[in-house]
C-alpha cells in the first residue's frame, strides 16, 4: 500500500508541476499575441513573400489610378503609367513600405486578438488595411518630369493577407486551446498537489518536490528553446509545423519574442529549482534535528 501511494504522489507530482509549466507557456504565448509579436512576425512572413508583394504593388496601382482618374488625370494619357507602376513596384519592396505595414500591424494587434478569440468570425484571412495615401502622394511627387503634373490623391487602404484563411482557421484553434490552458491548467496543476499531499507518506517533502520538478522541466524546455529554431521546435508538436499548434509556434517565438521569452522561463525555472533545493534540504535538517 505504501508503494502504491509513492506512486500515486510522483505521478501526481509530476503531472502537476507540467501542467503548471504549460500554463505558463499559454501565459507567455499569449502574452505574444497581445502585445503584438505575433502579428509582426505574420506580417514579415507575408512580406517576404513575392506573390504577396505582388497582388499589394497590383492593388496599390488599380487604388491610385481608380483615385487619379475621379480628378479627371488620365496617366496613359500624360505618358506616365509606366513611371508610376515602376515607382509605387519599388516602394512596395523597399524597407520603408515593410516599416509602413509593421506600423500599422502593431496599431492592429487588437484586431488580431479579437479576430482570434471570437468564435463568430467567418472564415477567412486575416488581412490588414494599410493607409498609403501619404506614402504613395510622395512617391508620385519624386517621378523625375511627369511627377509635377500629378495633383497630390487620397489613395484607398491597402489590405495586406498577413495569414491565409487555412493557417488563420488554425491559429483561431490554437489561441482556443491556449486560452484553455491559461484558463484551467494552473488550477488542475494545483489539485493535482493536493492529490499528492493526500496520499504522500512524505507529505513533508511534497512542495519542495513539486517546485524541483517544476525547474527541472522549466530549465529543460529552455535547453529546448537555445538549441532548436522555431520551425524545428514547430515540426515536433501535433500535426507538424503546418498543424495547429506549429503555426502560432512559428509566429509566436520570433526573433523578437524569443529572447524575452526564454528569459523569463529561465527566471522561472531557476527560482523555482533554487527554492524547492532549499526547502527540501531546511526540512530534512529539521526533521534530522527531532530524531
Amino acid at each position: 500500500m505504501k508503494a502504491v501511494r509513492t506512486f500515486v504522489s510522483a505521478i501526481a507530482i509530476l503531472a502537476g508541476a507540467a501542467l503548471v509549466v504549460a500554463w505558463g507557456g499559454a501565459w507567455l504565448l499569449l502574452t505574444a499575441v497581445d502585445d503584438g509579436a505575433v502579428a509582426r512576425t505574420m506580417a514579415r512572413t507575408a512580406l517576404a513573400t513575392p506573390a504577396v508583394n505582388a497582388r499589394i504593388g497590383d492593388e496599390l496601382m488599380s487604388h491610385t489610378t481608380e483615385s487619379l482618374s475621379r480628378l479627371g488625370i488620365n496617366l496613359t494619357a500624360i505618358g506616365a503609367d509606366d513611371a508610376v507602376r515602376t515607382a509605387l513596384s519599388q516602394w512596395t519592396q523597399s524597407d520603408d513600405f515593410k516599416q509602413t505595414v509593421l506600423g500599422q500591424v502593431d496599431a492592429a494587434r487588437e484586431q488580431l486578438r479579437e479576430e482570434l478569440a471570437s468564435p463568430d468570425r467567418p472564415q477567412g484571412p486575416f488581412t490588414v488595411a494599410i493607409d498609403v495615401s501619404a506614402t504613395v502622394n510622395k512617391q508620385l511627387g519624386d517621378i523625375p518630369v511627369v511627377g509635377s503634373q500629378i495633383p497630390s490623391v487620397a489613395v484607398a487602404p491597402v489590405h495586406v493577407e498577413v495569414v491565409s484563411a487555412d493557417s488563420f482557421n488554425k491559429a483561431r484553434t490554437a489561441y482556443s486551446r491556449l486560452e484553455f490552458a491559461k484558463r484551467y491548467f494552473l488550477w488542475i496543476g494545483g489539485a493535482l498537489i493536493l492529490v499528492s499531499l493526500a496520499v504522500s507518506t512524505r507529505r513533508r517533502y511534497v512542495i519542495a518536490q513539486f517546485l524541483i520538478v517544476v525547474g527541472a522541466i522549466a530549465l529543460a524546455i529552455v535547453a529546448i528553446l537555445t538549441i532548436a529554431t522555431p520551425d524545428r521546435l514547430a515540426s515536433g508538436l501535433p500535426g507538424g509545423d503546418h498543424g495547429t499548434w506549429g503555426r502560432l509556434a512559428i509566429q509566436a517565438l520570433s526573433d523578437a519574442a524569443l529572447p524575452g521569452m526564454r528569459q523569463t522561463i529561465a527566471i522561472i525555472g531557476g527560482a523555482a529549482m533554487i527554492a524547492g533545493a532549499l526547502m527540501a534540504t531546511i526540512l530534512k535538517a529539521l526533521h534530522a534535528a527531532r530524531h
